[in-house]
């Protein structure tokens, strides 16, 4: 049975939240909020690709839509797809 969108994007967090060393960073940032803009670095994002490839079981494809990897809500919806 494929996870909900609020089951994948509490994933994400934990997995952000272990990347920046605890809660305090992903406490204060909206699902919807450009990742970018929160300060996520690409040397982070990348760091979280990686980790969302061994928590979902998946490998991004090379073509992968930029707008996928914007935020909290966008990578929940790509992970979701590829459960369908």
């Amino acid at each position: 049975m494929p996870d909900s969108e609020a089951a994948v994007r509490k994933r994400i967090r934990g997995l952000l939240a272990q990347l920046y060393g605890g809660d305090s960073f992903v406490e204060t940032v909206s699902d919807g909020i450009s990742l970018r803009q929160a300060g996520v670095s690409s040397h982070a994002l990348v760091a979280l690709l990686v980790a969302m490839e061994d928590e979902f079981g998946f490998e991004w494809d090379d073509d992968v839509r930029p707008e996928a990897l914007r935020s909290i809500e966008s990578l929940a919806g790509h992970v979701l797809s590829l459960q369908e």
